[in-house]
């Protein structure tokens, strides 16, 4: 394969010395691609690494390549390689410890990995506001990840994205907050600390719109109970679990009592059988009568149209049903930081 220094192509210098934007793949050999391409920018603001094949010579290129931006603002790392042919001495870490330089300037950091690699000193990124993390070992935490984690004061964090992450760590990450947070989705935990969880939201969650709960265990309808009274701005409540039969009239009636008028979202796993039919349409007509805003009902369902056609067959009025897909429910793309 025929090689050509990147600094050859003509206006190469002036064409990416203003790059703002970059996606890696360390994927194939790059034939020193992005060493080169540290040596011309400087201004690259955004940079997203998916990371398929263990190639240390690509690793040091990228980290060569952060180091010498002047501010990186946006992260995102997506991890794709087999376990198994990971050590202890993995360059990803080295990645991780490059952004170091950036912790001034990071406001998102989004990445899919191992914990074990986040050994990240959190409590330096004093402006971030978005922060998603998807752990690929369920419920494995490292402990540096742990201790760097939970250490650090978040007082500009408004989103907050967490998959596969213990509870306490999740509760813990929250109390650390300044009150911004608007947005907290979270997938997979260990669900131990249930009523502690949904007591954090409404203790130190004033601002919350959207926002991850628990039930089927012991107090969590009375937190909820609390959520719903002091979380005014609250426009949507994600439930990723089905509901127990015995919380279910109790859980609609908690919203037509309490649900604050700017609730229009509603994320339910439980197929409309579930429901005593009659207190499912009782509850949709109250929440017409009560002049609240149009449902929006999202369900978990991917065989058929179950929700769907029971609000048409019904005639229900002031419900739309939508099949639940994590862009259209979070509205994500609305958060550009």
């Amino acid at each position: 394969m025929l090689y050509y220094p990147l600094y050859k192509y003509p206006r190469a210098n002036i064409s990416l010395s203003n790059l703002y934007e970059l996606n890696c793949d360390i994927k194939e050999k790059t034939f020193y691609f992005y060493h080169e391409l540290a040596q011309i920018c400087r201004s690259i603001e955004k940079i997203r690494i998916n990371i398929y094949k263990v190639r240390n010579d690509e690793f040091d290129e990228i980290v060569e390549l952060i180091e010498m931006q002047k501010q990186i603002k946006y992260i995102s790392i997506l991890d794709e390689r087999n376990e198994r042919l990971l050590d202890e001495n993995d360059k990803c870490n080295r990645i991780i410890q490059s952004l170091e330089k950036h912790v001034n300037s990071i406001n998102y950091i989004d990445v899919i990995m191992n914990t074990s690699s986040l050994h990240f000193s959190f409590s330096k990124l004093i402006n971030l506001q978005f922060l998603k993390i998807l752990n690929k070992k369920m419920y494995e935490i490292s402990e540096n990840f742990e201790k760097y984690i939970m250490k650090a004061s978040y007082y500009k964090l408004q989103i907050l994205d967490l998959q596969s992450i213990p509870l306490h760590i999740v509760i813990k990450i929250i109390q650390n907050t300044n009150g911004n947070l608007y947005k907290i989705k979270i997938r997979y935990p260990d669900c131990d600390q249930a009523k502690e969880y949904n007591r954090t939201i409404h203790k130190y969650c004033p601002n919350i719109k959207y926002v991850t709960i628990f039930l089927n265990r012991s107090n969590t309808l009375k937190e909820l109970k609390n959520i719903l009274i002091k979380c005014q701005h609250l426009e949507a409540i994600d439930m990723d679990e089905y509901i127990e039969h015995k919380y279910l009239n109790k859980f609609l009636d908690l919203l037509i009592k309490l649900a604050p008028l700017t609730l229009y979202k509603i994320h339910i796993h439980n197929e409309f059988e579930n429901f005593n039919i009659k207190s499912l349409k009782l509850f949709f007509n109250n929440w017409n009568l009560m002049s609240k805003k149009t449902l929006h009902l999202y369900y978990h369902n991917n065989h058929n149209n179950d929700w769907f056609e029971f609000i048409e067959n019904h005639k229900i009025k002031g419900v739309i049903g939508y099949k639940y897909h994590d862009n259209d429910f979070w509205n994500y793309e609305q958060d550009v930081l």
